[in-house]
């Protein structure tokens, strides 16, 4: 067996290998819609913020 037809039997088994993945990714691929069910999502709940004072206060340096 000569390499050219080593690289051309590697690269049609590689062809091969990718075209049956393809194949089986389309016929089993993800679903279009999601199932509904129940949902771990938590809706974020917008309380009104108190407005803490700043602790830190400016020095004045020697004006």
């Amino acid at each position: 067996m000569n390499t050219g037809l080593r690289i051309a039997a590697f690269v049609a088994a590689v062809a091969a290998v990718f075209a049956i993945a393809f194949g089986v990714g389309r016929v089993a691929g993800p679903d279009q819609e999601p199932t509904p069910g129940p949902s771990t999502h938590q809706p974020s709940v917008h309380q009104p913020s108190v407005h803490q004072p700043s602790v830190h206060q400016e020095e004045s340096h020697g004006q």
